[in-house]
């Protein structure tokens, strides 16, 4: 089967799409408006985007036909998402991202216009979770034409068992560095808490536009022995990253179910999250993970020194959130259903 993404291709998510395709056997190609490479699949670079639409649309329509793939995948509703949705003569498929149907339609007229008019044409879209998939429908999508499924994990992952090591308890945030995941917040409130628990250390692991403002906001508190940054990792050090960790922070103002968060259950570390219905769908507050009420420092701060105060049971959670991604959340039986999807398309 000759499978054609649109999409970035320099993101981890649009890898692990088409390597796990390509993986299975499929010839994969990725017409992406980054340059990038990815293992086993043909990337054809071409600067689309809305703004030169116009412009590009010819050349984007022009490299698909030459391409001529059994299956049309367009990844986020917008730019790669209207590129497909125009192409004449093939159906396509839609896999949102979270952006793309929760803030892109809420910050213009214009974006909701193609958000809705791209889901309208798409032949079916899978989402991350409910509450996108809700999203969706209210966006015009055809409740029976929505598939909800995470993502999900490698297999490989499963090889990382966290264990609880000493008495300090590490945390760590790997979300990107930009202001949408308010890692600001993080440090603010991990500062508030080391003046009251001693034992406690924070990874920052990604990188992003705020990289300097945030070090320079560890540099002013005076706690760079307490904060250490690693910038970009590679995705397939993840686990070694990961499980050498104790608790995971993640508390972006807008979020579909994030990958991250399940890798971070995969490996045993228990969540701290914001009060997001796509969390909800995966984190019982205080229970297998803490949702903050609001995203603020002293949230943070609070949510922190309630893990130190209770290690027994993030240390029983660490077994819980394995097995919620065992049984829910591997890629490997996920993408069984987007090959039934392929397959219906090409019937």
């Amino acid at each position: 089967m000759v499978i054609c993404f649109l999409a970035n291709a320099s993101l981890s998510h649009t890898k692990k799409w088409a390597q796990q395709m390509a993986k299975i056997g499929h010839e994969v190609h990725v017409i992406s408006h980054r340059d990038a490479v990815i293992d086993g699949a043909n990337v054809h670079y071409l600067n689309y985007s809305l703004k030169n639409y116009f412009k590009m649309r010819k050349k984007v329509h022009s490299l698909i036909r030459k391409i001529n793939p059994d299956i049309l995948h367009a990844h986020q509703a917008n730019t790669c998402g209207l590129y497909a949705a125009t192409m004449k003569g093939y159906d396509f498929i839609l896999s949102t991202w979270g952006s793309d149907i929760l803030i892109g339609p809420e910050k213009s007229f214009i974006l909701r216009m193609i958000t809705k008019y791209v889901i309208k044409k798409a032949s079916y879209i899978t989402s991350d979770s409910y509450y996108m998939s809700e999203k969706i429908i209210e966006l015009g999508g055809d409740r029976n034409k929505v598939f909800t499924f995470p993502m999900g994990v490698e297999d490989e992952l499963l090889n990382y068992i966290h264990e609880f090591r000493n008495n300090n308890l590490n945390f760590i945030s790997n979300r990107r560095l930009e202001k949408l995941y308010n890692i600001d917040v993080i440090i603010d409130g991990f500062y508030s808490a080391l003046s009251k628990n001693k034992d406690i250390n924070l990874t920052i692991a990604a990188d992003g536009s705020e990289m300097e403002k945030l070090k320079d906001k560890v540099k002013e508190y005076g706690i760079e022995d307490k904060v250490k940054f690693t910038g970009r990792y590679r995705p397939e050090d993840i686990g070694k990253l990961l499980y050498t960790n104790d608790v995971f922070i993640s508390i972006p103002s807008s979020d579909s179910t994030s990958v991250s968060l399940l890798e971070a259950m995969c490996c045993g570390l228990f969540p701290i999250v914001s009060n997001l219905p796509a969390n909800k769908e995966w984190v019982k507050d205080r229970e297998n993970g803490y949702i903050v009420k609001e995203i603020n420092s002293k949230e943070v701060e609070e949510s922190i020194l309630w893990c130190c105060s209770n290690k027994e049971k993030i240390k029983k959670a660490s077994i819980v959130n394995r097995k919620i991604i065992e049984d829910k959340a591997l890629w490997s039986n996920n993408i069984k259903m987007v090959e039934e999807l392929y397959e219906k398309m090409i019937k």
